[in-house]
């Protein structure tokens, strides 16, 4: 037993594994539609009142559940995270205004003392400008700049005006470094990932509370088996104290029969003090996993352990578990995600070529205090360049290119080594199960020949031809075999249990 619980611990921990998830911003992860619901508050409540059968057990935990309800918060976040991330194709809007007003006083000139003279200034700007980046990683600068300025020679002179408005439009398309949707989309693909990472731990975190909630109600079935077991048992000590006692006056027994007798009673009663306190141990956290408080009292549904030999389909599990298990999905998008990030190293290492093309107006218009002066100007200019730099001795992006290769080897062996560690899971689950099927067979010849035992014994013994030695030693080898055959229907349904976790497929109720 210990063995299969060390196994059951081992491969719970194989689920929790491979967290490391990406994916395509267009690709969604295969989810199954989850095959328990959640309960409402109102059920919740409604639940409580009653003895709990296992599936309010499941139903509750995955509404009240604290890890599940952290990862659901995640979820919630990563999906925030990707829409915000399509902001980098949002236009950027900046609008700055500028308003001075000064007077400024110009000092005399040698030879002419009386020149000293106040020019008011007043010059105002509206600047403007709108950058827009394409899926190609092309951006587009629009900028506008709108000046008025007033300069006075003298306070008592017309001032001169001058208008000013420019207008430039400069589009840059990257041909290699930066270029092209892959690159330029990164962070949203990346974001993408992240989503998806959190929708697997959500199917995952899902998967695993329902085993954990299984294992803890099988726990208190268990517990709440032994106590009726141990409790049989105390009766048949009882009895048989009571016929060793009357034997015992009628001549026909010693009092070592009555001691033997008493000694088998006190240890029962021993092992039943014990399996109660366990019981409610196994209900604490029962009540731990459901989300509940620890204070509230809880009753579980009068369940019997039952046992039906269920047909496992090996091959059919592996596939099975090959496409819907979260933690390969979780690596097969790992695989993804670092191929997406060696791709946009190697463009980092690339030189930088750009086309480049411009267009800018200017128009300029003075209203001068002399209308001689006055001027009106128009100006349009166009220019096309190639822009080309290679960043020589750039070892911090080489080794970027690197260390993002390296990456693609090690989650591609962590995907196969997953594969194989579920494999060899799967096949462990379906032998364990097939051969605790034939001990739970073994184990109920055994409970009917230790009845027959017990029976026997008893008839010797009131006939006078044995002494209850031949009775207890009946009743410890009968209490012992129902003790492993409780058991072992445990460990039954928490490897089924645990085979639903693996391929996301329910096996049992």
């Amino acid at each position: 037993m210990n063995r299969n619980r060390c196994f059951i611990f081992l491969v719970s921990t194989l689920l929790l594994s491979g967290r490391l998830i990406a994916g395509a911003g267009s690709q969604e992860s295969r989810e199954v539609d989850f095959f328990y619901k959640a309960y409402s508050e109102a059920e919740i409540n409604e639940a409580i009142k009653r003895p709990l059968t296992l599936k309010d057990c499941i139903s509750i935990a995955l509404a009240k559940n604290i890890p599940l309800k952290l990862v659901q918060g995640d979820v919630n976040k990563a999906e925030a995270a990707h829409s915000g991330a399509y902001s980098i194709f949002f236009p950027v809007f900046t609008i700055e205004g500028v308003k001075e007003n000064r007077d400024e006083k110009r000092l005399p000139v040698f030879p002419n003392p009386d020149t000293t003279s106040i020019s008011p200034i007043r010059n105002q700007a509206l600047v403007g400008r709108v950058i827009q980046l394409f899926p190609t990683g092309a951006v587009l600068d629009f900028a506008t700049d709108l000046r008025r300025d007033v300069n006075a020679p003298d306070r008592f002179q017309s001032p001169d005006r001058t208008k000013n408005r420019i207008f430039n439009l400069r589009f840059t398309q990257p041909l290699l470094r930066g270029a092209w949707p892959t690159v330029v989309r990164n962070a949203i693909t990346v974001s993408a990932y992240d989503r998806q990472i959190q929708n697997t731990l959500l199917l995952d975190q899902k998967l695993k509370t329902v085993f954990l909630v299984k294992s803890a109600f099988y726990e208190v079935l268990l517990q709440h088996e032994l106590l009726k077991v141990n409790q049989a048992a105390i009766e048949r000590d009882s009895t048989l104290l009571f016929a060793s006692e009357s034997k015992v006056e009628a001549k026909l027994a010693t009092r070592r029969d009555v001691l033997s007798a008493e000694i088998q009673l006190a240890s029962d009663k021993a092992t039943l003090i014990k399996n109660q306190t366990d019981y409610e141990f196994a209900l604490d956290g029962l009540k731990e996993i459901l989300g509940l408080p620890i204070e509230l009292e809880i009753d579980i549904a009068d369940t019997e352990l039952d046992f039906s030999i269920q047909t496992l389909d090996e091959q059919a599990l592996i596939e099975r578990a090959a496409m819907m298990n979260p933690t390969l999905q979780s690596t097969a998008l790992a695989v993804k995600r670092s191929k997406l990030q060696q791709t946009v190293a190697r463009n980092a290492r690339l030189p930088q070529l750009d086309l480049v093309a411009s267009y800018s107006r200017n128009f300029e218009s003075k209203l001068a205090s002399d209308p001689e002066e006055n001027t009106d100007l128009h100006a349009t200019a166009w220019e096309f360049s190639f822009n080309f730099s290679y960043p020589f001795l750039n070892r911090d992006a080489v080794t970027k290119a690197e260390i993002a290769q390296v990456d693609v080897s090690q989650q591609q062996e962590r995907l196969q080594e997953l594969r194989r560690q579920i494999q060899v899971s799967i096949r462990s689950i379906v032998r364990s199960t097939y051969s605790a099927i034939e001990e739970i067979k073994t184990l109920q010849r055994s409970i009917e020949s230790a009845e027959q035992k017990v029976a026997f014994a008893t008839t010797m013994f009131n006939l006078g031809r044995a002494s209850n030695l031949d009775i207890t030693d009946a009743q410890e080898a009968l209490l012992k075999a129902e003790t492993q055959y409780v058991q072992k229907l445990v460990d039954y349904h928490i490897q089924l249990a645990l085979l639903e976790s693996l391929t996301g497929q329910v096996i049992t109720n």
